[in-house]
């Protein structure tokens, strides 16, 4: 992956129509091969989560969560420390309530959990590897980065997770998980 600086920050050299979102955020490059491999929970695949998110997909089962409630939608985060609050930041996708049970019995990450329901998920920016405007090199650290639509800073990020904005937030006890996968 060759980088350059563009009129508009960083880019590929051989640049496509497939490497910018419609936002122009630039989008690591990944291969694509679905079914194959396994499940490396933190390094969820790029477009596989892009998607999810865009399409509030649920990250266990991939069906359509607003087809089952478009009013809200469920959200199961790491823990810490305290209960999904107004306006947090998210890299997580929805889940559906039957799958919520699942995703925190098999994912590692979600072994201490939150949960809420979410009325309005909003898209509002990503997360990624930020690049130095003067070097072309990873900023130094090992985190990625947080950055929002409407902050400069974009430009010079290679996306790897879109983030939402959470709004309309209602705690959810995991005690509640047992009962929505019956109801279901």
């Amino acid at each position: 992956m060759v980088l350059h600086r563009t009129g508009q920050g960083i880019g590929y050299a051989d640049e496509g129509s497939y490497d910018r979102d419609a936002d122009g955020v630039l989008w690591i490059r990944q291969a694509i091969a679905p079914g194959s491999g396994k499940a490396l929970f933190p390094t969820i695949h790029a477009l596989r989560q892009r998607r999810a998110i865009s399409r509030m997909l649920c990250q266990v089962c991939g069906a359509d969560t607003l087809e089952r409630d478009p009013e809200r939608q469920l959200f199961v985060l790491k823990d810490v420390g305290r209960p999904v609050g107004e306006g947090e930041l998210t890299t997580a996708a929805p889940v559906c309530p039957p799958c919520a049970h699942v995703a925190v019995e098999h994912c590692p990450h979600l072994r201490q959990h939150v949960a809420a329901w979410v009325e309005r998920p909003l898209a509002w920016g990503v997360a990624g590897v930020p690049y130095d405007a003067r070097t072309l090199l990873p900023a130094p650290g090992d985190d990625l980065a947080m950055v929002a639509y409407d902050d400069p800073a974009i430009r010079w990020i290679v996306a790897t997770h879109q983030v939402l904005s959470l709004q309309g937030c209602t705690t959810v006890e995991p005690s509640d998980f047992s009962a929505m996968a019956s109801a279901q």
